[in-house]
């Protein structure tokens, strides 16, 4: 019973540090933030974190993947349904989204930090970016073939759009006016809708 107690803190106290880790990254970048920096943030002593992670590189590997991971797993979903380039663009765009707004910073520092990635780590981190990039770039080419997008450039317009949904984050106040999935909706709207138009 103790073990199963002492687990379930020790899972804790590991979550808890990545998401101090990843508000820090955000707001430092990777360089910028040291270990006694993550340690105050979550009111332990710096080596206690070693305890759960052996280093900050360890830390920001697994904060870049936790903010991958589940909007490629959610992605790759989408492309799978047979709908239209228009309506999987809208998924994809609204799921991006409401992740960044309603779960953590670890997304945008996955986009923000790619080129600041610690030497000698693996490029598993660019290569699942890449991976997630070339899904958005599948449905924008499929759209424009079949006539639903109007003529564009595939990879500028990706960069556009992720630059535009990643920006969010910079101006959203969840004690606004408006809610995540207000700003979500509107967003998708003036891709998908405005932007894309044929």
């Amino acid at each position: 019973m103790t073990k199963n107690k002492s687990g379930a803190v020790e899972k804790n106290m590991r979550i808890e540090l990545l998401h101090a880790a990843a508000k820090l990254f955000r707001k430092k970048g990777f360089h910028g933030t040291s270990m006694q920096d993550i340690a105050e943030a979550v009111g332990i002593l710096k080596g206690s974190i070693y305890y759960h992670f052996n280093s900050k590189n360890e830390i920001f590997r697994e904060v870049l993947i936790r903010g991958i991971n589940p909007v490629i797993f959610s992605a790759e979903k989408f492309l799978k349904e047979e709908i239209s380039p228009r309506e999987k663009l809208r998924k994809l765009l609204h799921n991006h989204l409401m992740y960044i707004l309603e779960h953590n910073d670890s997304l945008v520092i996955f986009f923000q930090e790619r080129e600041k990635i610690p030497l000698g780590e693996p490029e598993s981190y660019l290569q699942k970016r890449s991976r997630y990039e070339e899904m958005l770039k599948t449905v924008l080419d499929e759209g424009v073939k079949r006539g639903d997008f109007p003529a564009i450039d595939v990879q500028l317009t990706m960069l556009a759009i992720f630059g535009m949904c990643n920006w969010v984050v910079e101006w959203y106040n969840p004690k606004g006016s408006k809610s995540a999935e207000e700003i979500a909706a509107h967003m998708v709207h003036l891709v998908c809708d405005l932007m894309l138009k044929v």
